[in-house]
């Protein structure tokens, strides 16, 4: 006697296909999320070439731009909570030091989210033209070292001139004068007092950053300056960065 056909449905052809592409766009998927947890670009090239049969080169530099995120990658750092308060606190904290001391009447401060300026004219720490401090400039700097001490802060030195060229005075142009006179400072702070090395750095800006146009004599003695910058954050100092090769 003849079998009887089974009567069941079969699942139609376009199942068929459906499942070939759900089961591609998992895959797909699953690789994307394995090229979030790369550190090595040579594991990462192994994988995108074997994935693609294309020699693909990851190039290792770092770009010029502004960096978005920090630490871990995928991570992004949010500010701590304290942030925001660090700096007005920093500055009423300066403000209160400065009064207490009439050697630092003629010191100026501001402050902004990214740091705290103080700025004293170049005319009461060096005599025009040179760069080693004048005598009796030292009392000053030493009054200022307490409040500096007490806070933990990355300290950048700032050495500002007018736009008058550098004469007789062994400085081939005013950035070398500049950057003389903001490592003059950085190295009393180090050597005279106990301060943390490691906290400062100087730069010279030379007549690129005036305050006012050099137009007169007066604005002119305004843009020569040095400022005591003390940044918001904390620069990272660990050595064990990740290199490559």
């Amino acid at each position: 006697m003849e079998k009887r056909k089974s009567s069941e449905p079969t699942a139609p052809l376009w199942c068929l296909s459906y499942g070939d592409m759900v089961t591609n766009m998992l895959c797909f998927f699953v690789m994307l999320f394995s090229f979030a947890h790369f550190q090595d670009n040579k594991r990462l090239g192994l994988v995108l070439n074997a994935a693609f049969g294309k020699n693909i080169t990851l190039s290792s530099q770092t770009g010029a731009g502004q960096k978005i995120l920090g630490g871990e990658r995928g991570i992004l750092l949010m500010p701590h909570p304290n942030r925001f308060n660090e700096m007005p606190r920093i500055v009423k904290k300066v403000k209160k030091h400065l009064l207490n001391s009439p050697l630092t009447e003629k010191i100026g401060v501001t402050g902004s989210d990214q740091n705290v300026k103080l700025r004293i004219p170049s005319e009461v720490l060096f005599f025009s033209g040179q760069a080693n401090l004048r005598e009796g400039s030292d009392k000053l700097l030493i009054a200022l070292a307490p409040v500096l001490g007490q806070i933990s802060n990355d300290i950048r030195i700032d050495g500002h001139t007018d736009d008058i060229p550098t004469s007789g005075s062994g400085f081939p142009s005013n950035w070398e004068l500049s950057s003389a006179r903001a490592c003059s400072i950085v190295r009393f702070f180090t050597e005279q007092t106990d301060m943390d090395p490691m906290r400062f750095s100087a730069q010279g800006y030379g007549s690129t950053r005036p305050e006012v146009e050099n137009s007169t004599e007066e604005n002119r003695t305004r843009n020569r300056r040095v400022e005591i910058v003390i940044l918001s954050q904390k620069r990272k100092r660990s050595n064990d960065e990740e290199k490559w090769e």
